[in-house]
């Protein structure tokens, strides 16, 4: 694992046995500029590495502002779509069925990623080996 950022509110790695970027929450997002700082750092990560898969681990994230989630659809995405040049960019969210806020902004983004590539789809995940069975199958 390659550690490329971490705070007390989440840390962003590279796992090479799923060849997956992480972005994971490790407590409620404090704000807009707490949130692009950490996304920030993910498009920095993503554009160092020859993946093309993406994981938000947005369990712990809380409430995202309608802000935040157009910035993700207006700079990370496309940022990272860019980057592959072509190839296809296969991102997943791992949630928590029980924390509703995560889940209606993850869902807010989802619904405008439709913007950022015909092709593109955020896929979610409520089980962790789930969605790992997933990121192994897409190569």
């Amino acid at each position: 694992m390659k550690e490329f950022y971490k705070d007390n509110t989440a840390r962003v790695y590279y796992d090479p046995a799923l060849d997956t970027l992480f972005l994971e929450y490790l407590s409620k997002v404090p704000g807009d500029e707490a949130f692009i700082t950490i996304n920030t750092a993910v498009l920095k990560a993503f554009a160092q590495l020859q993946t093309q898969k993406f994981v938000a681990d947005i369990r712990k994230m809380g409430v995202i502002s309608l802000h935040s989630q157009k910035w993700v659809v207006a700079n990370l995405l496309p940022g990272m779509v860019k980057h592959l040049k072509g190839k296809r960019l296969f991102h997943a969210q791992l949630l928590d069925p029980n924390e509703v806020f995560s889940k209606v902004s993850a869902s807010g983004i989802k619904k405008q990623s439709k913007e950022v590539a015909e092709d593109f789809d955020v896929m979610q995940f409520f089980d962790a080996e789930e969605m790992k069975a997933y990121l192994r199958d897409h190569k």
